[in-house]
């Protein structure tokens, strides 16, 4: 069944202005564990697991994520601290509070918005088994709008997502919104830097993480989610993902091979060059020239001449977004 993505009533932009109770201003509830029955498991990962669970007193819905492990309640904490400077986003799911004590194996936990629906991942492989279209150029601007002004809305708080993809983009059941989550990666870039750890590996997923990060820069800011961003756009348009390896060396190849290398570019000694061969992979068919100029700006190699999201949504592509 086709997702309608909800378009903004006006041309899309950043949202700086209207985040009552958002930025570094905004504070953490805390709350106990016990006020909510836990319905079902609902994810499970290497980093955890989250519940759907409702609150026994008002009956809300709620996600509670928990760590699976030893000294996780550190990582839930900085989590919790980036989804804070992300209250009024309305295009990341919101921190309902922290929840102490627990008959859940560990003492802290995530209460997080529930959201009815399902994941970006899971719409875009269920069109593909069933031999659907992947989505019209009118829904993905749709959706790439909310998801850069959410993006851009991050960023001027100061956060980096670092995991961008569809797996952690929500769509909402019932109108279509889409809802950014899990910001276990998540950083930022206006706080003290975190003490050097002896974990070298680059973090997030290989097939949309940034040249940047998989050549190991470390000092990598909102730039990589612009990356991801027209990783997730390529997905809506193709169908299928652009880089498909787990590899991280195999992913930096597929990239240079896919988009070629610049003339200017002498980081990557990989003895690979060429055209970029992405138009073959995103046809006219599926995408206008205003769209791929827009794709083009978020898949550059420098980080420097890659589009910001503020940027990308005043390109004229989104000028009509109203009207689709």
């Amino acid at each position: 069944m086709a997702v309608a993505f909800l378009a903004p009533r006006r041309r899309p932009r950043a949202c700086k202005e209207d985040h009552r109770g958002g930025g570094n201003g905004s504070k953490v509830r805390i709350g106990v564990v016990d006020s909510y029955k836990i319905l079902k498991r609902i994810g499970q990962g290497g980093y955890g697991s989250v519940w759907k669970a409702r609150h026994v007193e008002s009956g809300e819905l709620v996600a509670i994520k928990s760590s699976l492990h030893a000294g996780g309640e550190a990582a839930l904490l900085r989590e919790a601290a980036m989804l804070a400077a992300c209250a009024g986003n309305p295009a990341v799911v919101r921190l309902r509070e922290v929840a102490r004590g627990s008959d859940m194996h560990h003492d802290l936990h995530l209460v997080l918005e529930y959201v009815v629906g399902r994941s970006l991942h899971d719409v875009i492989g269920s069109r593909s088994r069933h031999g659907h279209h992947p989505f019209s150029e009118s829904e993905t601007r749709r959706a790439m709008a909310q998801l850069l002004v959410g993006a851009s809305t991050m960023h001027a708080h100061g956060v980096v997502h670092r995991d961008l993809k569809p797996g952690n983009v929500l769509v909402g059941a019932g109108d279509g919104r889409l809802k950014i989550c899990d910001l276990g990666l998540a950083r930022s870039v206006v706080a003290p830097p975190a003490p050097p750890t002896d974990d070298t590996d680059p973090k997030g997923t290989p097939g949309y993480m940034a040249p940047e990060l998989l050549l190991g820069e470390k000092d990598c800011g909102a730039p990589v989610d612009v990356w991801a961003l027209g990783c997730i756009m390529a997905d809506l348009v193709a169908g299928q993902p652009l880089f498909p390896e787990e590899d991280l060396c195999q992913q930096l190849i597929s990239i240079v091979n896919l988009l070629g290398i610049p003339d200017d570019v002498s980081l990557m000694p990989l003895g690979v060059s060429g055209p970029s061969k992405l138009r073959e992979r995103v046809p006219e068919e599926r995408l206008s020239a205003a769209g791929f100029d827009v794709l083009q700006g978020l898949l550059e190699y420098n980080p420097k001449d890659r589009l910001t999201a503020v940027d990308a949504l005043k390109m004229p592509w989104f000028a009509g977004a109203q009207d689709d």
